[in-house]
Order: structure tokens, then C-alpha cells, then sequence
């Protein structure tokens, strides 16, 4: 059942929520390659698309992605496309051998798309984590319809040797990369790699090493002693000393580990994280409230490439619509900041410019799936920048947050298993 929120909103603002919503899914369909069923890293929106360079992080994205399309009756073949997605990252798609690590059993961060042929890439554990993840959620949702789907996916996730993350288990270190078998390259809590701490206890949960790596540092209880830094008096948790996370990193173990979407603990984090975006932004005097976001994501034809962007290092300032999209479980009027984005600034659906065809045509194009990065200084023209490229793992936050805008948290936690149902079997 949709949630009153999204029942109760005006007529104009619902319009936008629910086109804006299905072109989240749409970009996913635009990137999928429909043999392998990989995904790009991004969708070229100057360019040829799917492009060639699959990651397997958008891949896990994109089997969600599929599970609410087939949720809201956008794809009757949903199931099927799924199923295609798992079987090409398990090698049994002709032609197409999906690049992992011979020892661990860990996935290249970027394949070809055709081939799975590794694109001199490291092989990641938390894209790793994020292909899982997804391939999880897909498989419980689509259980019934599509068996297939789960088995596969716990084949998968049992076939990686999670051990090597674990860098120092009583101070919540991970390793970030697998290599010849072994981990290396750690980075200390707290961060995104929360997940890559939960799945691994999901997919060898007798390992000693493992298990205190979670009840150490990142189980429930222990959420409020994970390193934190002070903004306007706002708790924010990080990594390091002195610095801020991009709030992508605060958005993606919410969606995607249960025990943090129902954790009062982490909520309340979670809600600091938020406000503290939006207040950064308002030292900002010549930008309206309604601009806001530090998340990932590429500047291609503006500024140097791509960026995770935070407090304190956010260069020229360039908005993430998605990540407030990714807030709206705790920041309900963000569809509202969205709704003004669209209808004042950027009117993807209805744009036109009789005067001016190309402009048209390169609006149209930048802006095909609707809001995403969003220079302020640079909207109107003659200096409007049009973005080049979509990151597909980047703007999950906007398809995960209007997702539970309008069904509820209860969607993400209840096709992910918890922690303790592994524990205690």
C-alpha cells in the first residue's frame, strides 16, 4: 500500500514524483545490455548507450532496479531480465565470463559489457558488495515467480572467500580490495564498507573474524561509538578526524542493511547527516534552499571529472538532486525541493526551444531521466552546462529514496536478510 505521504501530495507535485520515479527506473533499462543483462557504469547522455563499460556495483542496482519496476507494473519480463542478469555474472551467458579474482572469488569493479573481460579495474569488495546486495534483493522478491533468482545469488555469495576483508576486526578496518587472494588497501570505519561487513557475515557466518568485525564495530549497539565529527553541533559519523563523508555513504547502508533502516541509533545519524547537507548549502547566500546535495558524480565539460563531493571539499559547488532524493525517509519536503528544481529550472518532459533546436535537443538529452547534477550557476543560458553522463550508482539514491517515499522502508528491509536471523541459526 503506498504510504500517506505519497497518497497526500498535490496533484502537480504527484505528476512529477511519479514520472520522475519511473525514468529512475528507465535509466537503468536505457544502460542494460539485454544479452548479458550487465549494466553500464553510466548512461552517456551526449553519446551511443549502453556503453560498453559495465561495473558491477550498477549491475546490483539494476536488479533492484528490476524488482520495483515489476513492484509497480512497469515490466512484465522483469523476472526474465533478472534472471538473465544473474546467470551473465555467473559465467553461463555463451561469450560472456564476468572478470573475478582466481583465489577470492571477488568481481572486477569495471567489465566489458559483452565479455566481462576486466577493464583494468581492481577487483572491489564493496562493488562486490553492491552486485550481492542487489542480486539478494532481487531474488526474494521475485521468489516466487523467478526461484532461479535466489538460488543463484546465494550460489554467488557463497562462492567468495570473505574472510580477506577483514583488516582489523576490533577497530572495524576492511579491506577494500582483493588481490592474488589476500586483502588489501584497508580503510578504517566508519564508511559505505558497513555493508561489506554485512554481507560477508551473510555469506560465511560461522568465521570468528568475520563475526567480531560486525559485533565490534558495526552491530546495532555499537553504531554510537563509531568515530563522529561535530557540524553546528550535529553528531555526523566518518572516517576520519576533521572530515565529512559525501552523504551518498550515509544513504547506501540505510537502504541496504536492515538492521541500520531500523536502528533508532543510526536515524538519528542518519536525520544529522541530512540537515547538515542542507545548512552547508545555505552559506551559500545567492543559491536557493532548494539546491542542495554533496554526492558523487561527474562534472564532464564543466569542471575537472568526477567528484564526491562533501562538506568542506565540494568543488564549485555542484548539486546532487539524487542525494536529496536518497533523504526523503527522513526529510519528507525534499519532494518539494525536487518539485522546484523541476518546475523552475528544469522541465524535462516539456522543455522546448523553438528558437533554438540545438539547445533543445541537448536539453532534452541531458535531462532525458530527469534531475541529477546540478550546477546553479550554470542553468540558464548562454552558459547552461549540459551534463554528459549519468553514474547509475550515484543516482540510486533518488530511485531508493522515491521508492520508499511512496511504499515505505519496509520495502528494502524486508528483501535483505537481517544479521541476527544468520547468527542465531
Amino acid at each position: 500500500m503506498p504510504t500517506n505521504e505519497y497518497k497526500n501530495l498535490p496533484t502537480k507535485v504527484k505528476m512529477f514524483f511519479d514520472r520522475q520515479f519511473h525514468d529512475s527506473y528507465a535509466l537503468f533499462e536505457a544502460s542494460r545490455n539485454p544479452r548479458t543483462g550487465l549494466y553500464a557504469d553510466g548512461y552517456l547522455t551526449l553519446g551511443a548507450n549502453p556503453d560498453f563499460r559495465s561495473s558491477i556495483a550498477a549491475t546490483g542496482v539494476g536488479l533492484i532496479s528490476l524488482a520495483i519496476a515489476d513492484l509497480e507494473g512497469w515490466d512484465d519480463n522483469a523476472a526474465t531480465k533478472a534472471l538473465i542478469t544473474l546467470q551473465g555474472v555467473s559465467g553461463e551467458i555463451e561469450g560472456c565470463q564476468v572478470a573475478r579474482d582466481d583465489k577470492s572469488g571477488f568481481f572486477s569493479h569495471f567489465v566489458d559489457m559483452e565479455t566481462g573481460e576486466n577493464l583494468n579495474s581492481e577487483y572491489s569488495t564493496i562493488d562486490t558488495t553492491l552486485l550481492l546486495t542487489g542480486a539478494l534483493f532481487a531474488g526474494n522478491h521475485f521468489a516466487k515467480k523467478e526461484p532461479r533468482i535466489l538460488e543463484m545469488a546465494e550460489k554467488l555469495l557463497y562462492s567468495i572467500d570473505w574472510s580477506i576483508v577483514v583488516a582489523d576486526k576490533d577497530k572495524g578496518v576492511i579491506n577494500m580490495i582483493a588481490k592474488d587472494g589476500e586483502g588489501i588497501a584497508p580503510l578504517p570505519a566508519y564508511n559505505e564498507y558497513v555493508m561489506v561487513s554485512y554481507l560477508a557475515l551473510l555469506g560465511k557466518p560461522n568465521d570468528e573474524n568475520i563475526q567480531a568485525l560486525w559485533l565490534n564495530n558495526f552491530a546495532e549497539d555499537k553504531i554510537k561509538e563509531l568515530p563522529q565529527e561535530e557540524f553546528r553541533g550535529l553528531a555526523i559519523l566518518n572516517d576520519h578526524p576533521g572530515a565529512f563523508l559525501s552523504s551518498f555513504v550515509q544513504q547506501f547502508p540505510y537502504y541496504l542493511v536492515p538492521e541500520y533502516a531500523e536502528s533508532k541509533t543510526y536515524l538519528e545519524y542518519y536525520k544529522n547527516a541530512c540537515l547538515a547537507d542542507r545548512m552547508k548549502w545555505k552559506e551559500l547566500e545567492d543559491v536557493p534552499s532548494y539546491i542542495w546535495g554533496y554526492g558523487a558524480g561527474p562534472n564532464d565539460g564543466l569542471f575537472d571529472g568526477y567528484h564526491a563531493d562533501r562538506i568542506n571539499d565540494a568543488p564549485h559547488n555542484i548539486a546532487s538532486s539524487y542525494i536529496i532524493g536518497g533523504y526523503l525517509p527522513v526529510y519528507p519536503a525534499g519532494i518539494y525541493d525536487l518539485y522546484a528544481q523541476y518546475s523552475l529550472h528544469i522541465p524535462y518532459d516539456v522543455y522546448s526551444n523553438p528558437e533554438d533546436k540545438e539547445d533543445e535537443e541537448k536539453y532534452k538529452a541531458a535531462y532525458k531521466f530527469g534531475l541529477h547534477r546540478i550546477s546553479w550557476w550554470h542553468l540558464e543560458q548562454p552558459n547552461r552546462w549540459y551534463p554528459t553522463k549519468v553514474t547509475l550508482i550515484d543516482w540510486s539514491s533518488m530511485l531508493y529514496g522515491l521508492a520508499a517515499y511512496k511504499h515505505g522502508m519496509k520495502l528494502f528491509s524486508s528483501n535483505l536478510p537481517r544479521v541476527n536471523e544468520v547468527l542465531n541459526k
